[in-house]
C-alpha cells in the first residue's frame, strides 16, 4: 500500500510540472535588448538567428529562438545578444544555470548519487538528463562556485578584517600514490579560503600555495598545520616570524606511529599469515545458511534462554556461530580515529585469546565425544596456534607496554577522547585559558613521568623509543600550545582561541571521502583524488549558511550570480583541470612502468632515439 501511494505521488508530481501544460515543446523568442547603434543611433538589424533546445527549472524543456542584432555600418561594435537568455543559460549550452545549481544542491548538500539526481530532476522538474551530462554539471558547478569565490576575494577579505583577522589552518589529503589535495581554512569564520593539488608537500610547492592565500586574504594571526617540515619552511618564507602551531591530533599520530608501528605491523603480518580471519569468515558463512530462517531477536532469545535449543548439534553450532561473529566484530573496539588511536589487530588478537579461554571453560560440559562437541574442537583448532605463539606473545606484550605510554599522553592532551562513537567528529576545541593551562600541566606531568620511566627501563629498544618521544615533545613543545590571540574590533577586545586540532579540516576531508564512497560504492578515494577538480574543497562553503549569505544573499540568487561569470574563466578552469589530471596522475605512470613489456619497449625506444 505504501509503495502504491508513493507511485501515485510521483505521478502527481510529474503531471503538475510546468512542462506538462504544453502539448508540444514551447518556442520562446529572445532578442537583443540593444535596439539602436550607440554610434549613430540607427536601428540595429538582424545579424543571426539561432535556435536551441534548453532545459530549465520552472518550465522544463523548451526551444529558444535567439535574434542577435548588429549595425552594418559599425560591425566592430557588435553584435548584441539577449541578456535575458544569457542570464538563463550559458553560451553554447542547453542546460540552464538553475538546473546546474539544483544538481549542485542534490550532490553536495544531500550527497545524492548521479542516478538519484537523474531521477529527482525527471520526477520533480520533468527534465531528462543522461548520466554523463549530470557528471559534467557537477564539475561545472564546482568551477562556477570557485570562480565566484575568486571574484569575491575582496568581499571575503572585508569580512575577515571586520571579524578581526583570521587563523589559517592547513591540511591535505591523499591516498596511495594519488596527488595531495591541499586546502586552507579560516577557523574564525569557517570559510575554506583556497585549495590546490600538489605533487608533494615540499617547500617550493607549498610556498606557491601560501603566496596565493596571502595575496587574497593577507597575513593571518597564526597558522595551524601538521608537523611537515616543508610546510614549516614555507610558512616562514611567506609569512615570516608568524606563530605556527602543531595540530595536537597530528602530533599524537606521529608519536603513536613512532611507538607502536613496529609491533602493529608485526601483529598484522602474523594474523595475515595464519589466515584466521578468512577461515572464520568462510566457516561463519557456511553456518549462516543453517540459520537463515532465524531472526536476530530469535537468536538473542536462544542465548538468553538456551533451554529452548536443548542439547543438540544445532545448538552448539549456533553458539559457535555467535562466538565467531563476536571475534570478527573486533572493529567495535575502535572509536573511529584509525591507527594509532584504534588498534584493530590487537583487538582481534585479544578476542581470539578470550575465545580460546572461553572454549577451554566450556569444554568440560562436553564430557562425551560426539558430533556435538566437534564444532567446538574445530573452532579451537582454528585459533589455538596463533594464540599459543610465544613470539607473538612477546610482540603483544611490548605493544601493550608502549600503548600504555601513548594512552597516558593521549589522555593528557585530550585531543582524541574515548570512549566515543565516530571519534573524529568528537575532537575537542579549547575555549578557555584555564582549560589550556590544565592540558599544559598534564603534558608536563607526563614528561616528568616519562623521564623516570626512561631511567628505570632496562629494555634498550624500548628505552630508545621513549627517548625519541621525549625529544619530540621537547622539539615541538613551544608549538603545541597557543595563548588566546587578542584583537581589537571596533574599539572592543576580541579573543581568538586557536583550535588545538585541524578538526574542521578533517571533517571536510571526511565529508569528501564519504560523499565519493556514497557515489561510487568503494572505500578507496585514490582515483577520485586524481580526477576531481582541485577546487572541490570550496564546496564546503556551499554548506556554510554564513558564506552563502555573504556571497549570494540566499539560494535563490546563486543561479543569477553564476550567470555573471565570464564563460572564458570556466573554460580555462576546465582545461587546467584536464591538464592537471594528466600531469598529476602518478598511478598511470606506475602502471606504465609495471607493464611486462616495459623494458623491451624502452630498449626499442632508446634505439630509435640514438639513431
Amino acid at each position: 500500500m505504501i509503495a502504491l501511494l508513493h507511485f501515485y505521488q510521483q505521478q502527481c508530481q510529474r503531471q503538475c510540472t510546468p512542462a506538462q501544460f504544453f502539448d508540444n515543446i514551447p518556442l520562446l523568442a529572445f532578442k537583443a535588448e540593444q535596439q539602436t547603434c550607440p554610434v549613430d543611433g540607427q536601428p540595429l538589424q538582424v545579424w543571426k538567428t539561432s535556435t536551441r533546445t534548453i532545459k530549465a527549472l520552472g518550465i522544463g524543456t523548451f526551444k529558444a529562438r535567439h535574434l542577435s542584432l548588429c549595425c552594418k555600418q559599425h560591425r566592430d561594435r557588435g553584435p548584441w545578444h539577449s541578456q535575458e537568455l544569457a542570464a538563463l543559460v550559458p553560451a553554447h549550452n542547453n542546460v540552464a544555470y538553475n538546473v546546474m545549481v539544483e544538481v549542485g544542491k542534490l550532490r553536495f548538500r544531500e550527497n545524492r548519487q548521479v542516478r538519484e539526481i537523474k531521477q529527482r530532476l525527471l520526477e520533480h522538474h520533468a527534465i531528462d538528463l543522461c548520466t554523463k551530462e549530470i557528471e559534467l554539471l557537477i564539475d561545472k558547478f564546482v568551477f562556477y562556485l570557485a570562480a565566484v569565490h575568486q571574484e569575491s576575494a575582496e568581499l571575503i577579505n572585508a569580512q575577515i578584517q571586520a571579524q578581526g583577522g583570521y587563523i589559517l589552518h592547513l591540511d591535505s589529503t591523499c591516498e596511495g600514490d594519488s596527488p595531495k589535495l591541499a586546502s586552507s581554512l579560516d577557523s574564525v569564520s569557517n570559510f575554506v579560503l583556497y585549495s590546490l593539488k600538489l605533487n608533494t608537500e615540499n617547500k617550493d610547492e607549498v610556498v606557491n600555495f601560501l603566496k596565493e592565500i596571502k595575496c587574497r586574504f593577507g597575513t593571518p594571526h597564526a597558522v595551524v598545520s601538521d608537523m611537515s617540515k616543508g610546510i614549516a619552511a614555507a610558512v616562514r618564507e611567506v609569512f615570516g616570524a608568524i606563530a605556527h602551531y602543531v595540530c595536537h591530533f597530528h602530533f599524537l599520530t606521529v608519536i603513536g606511529l613512532l611507538l607502536l608501528e613496529k609491533e602493529h605491523l608485526a601483529l598484522r603480518q602474523a594474523l595475515s599469515k595464519a589466515g584466521v580471519s578468512g577461515k572464520l569468515k568462510a566457516w561463519a558463512r557456511t553456518l549462516a545458511k543453517s540459520f537463515e530462517t532465524l531472526a536476530l531477536d530469535e537468536i538473542g532469545n536462544y542465548l538468553a534462554v538456551p533451554e529452548k535449543l536443548g542439547k543438540t548439534q544445532e545448538a552448539t553450532a549456533l553458539l559457535a556461530y555467535c562466538l565467531m561473529l563476536w571475534i570478527l566484530d573486533h572493529a567495535a573496539e575502535g572509536h573511529g580515529y584509525g591507527f594509532p588511536f584504534d588498534h584493530r589487530y590487537l583487538s582481534f588478537y585479544e578476542r581470539l585469546q578470550t575465545a580460546h579461554a572461553l572454549i577451554a571453560a566450556v569444554k568440560p560440559y562436553y564430557q562425551v565425544t560426539t558430533e556435538n562437541d566437534a564444532i567446538l574442537w574445530k573452532l579451537d583448532h582454528v585459533i589455538e596456534n596463533i594464540v599459543r605463539d610465544r613470539a607473538l606473545h612477546r610482540t603483544v606484550a611490548q605493544y601493550k607496554t608502549k600503548l600504555a605510554v601513548f594512552s597516558t599522553l593521549r589522555r593528557a592532551m585530550g585531543a582524541a577522547p574515548e570512549p566515543v562513537n565516530n571519534g573524529l567528529r568528537q575532537l575537542t576545541v579549547t575555549t578557555s585559558q584555564q582549560e589550556l593551562q590544565k592540558i599544559r600541566t598534564a603534558v608536563e606531568t607526563f614528561r616528568r613521568t616519562l623521564d623516570q620511566q626512561i631511567q628505570q627501563t632496562t629494555d634498550q629498544p624500548l628505552r630508545e623509543n621513549l627517548i625519541k618521544v621525549k625529544e619530540r615533545i621537547t622539539e615541538y613543545g613551544a608549538r603545541l600550545f597557543a595563548d588566546p590571540i587578542v584583537v581589537e574590533v571596533k574599539g572592543e577586545k576580541r579573543y581568538f582561541f586557536v583550535h588545538r586540532t585541524n578538526n574542521i579540516m578533517e571533517q571536510h576531508f571526511r565529508q569528501f571521502n564519504y560523499s565519493y564512497r556514497r557515489i561510487h560504492g568503494n572505500r578507496s578515494v585514490r582515483r577520485n583524488l586524481e580526477n576531481i577538480p582541485e577546487q572541490m574543497p570550496l564546496v564546503e562553503n556551499f554548506r556554510n549558511p554564513n558564506y552563502v549569505k555573504l556571497i549570494f544573499v540566499d539560494d535563490s540568487k546563486i543561479a543569477k550570480r553564476f550567470s555573471e561569470i565570464n564563460v572564458t574563466t570556466i573554460r580555462k578552469m576546465t582545461a587546467e583541470h584536464r591538464d592537471k589530471k594528466k600531469s598529476l596522475c602518478s598511478g598511470q605512470t606506475k602502471r606504465l612502468l609495471r607493464r611486462p613489456d616495459f623494458k623491451k619497449q624502452l630498449v626499442a625506444a632508446f634505439a630509435v632515439a640514438a639513431g
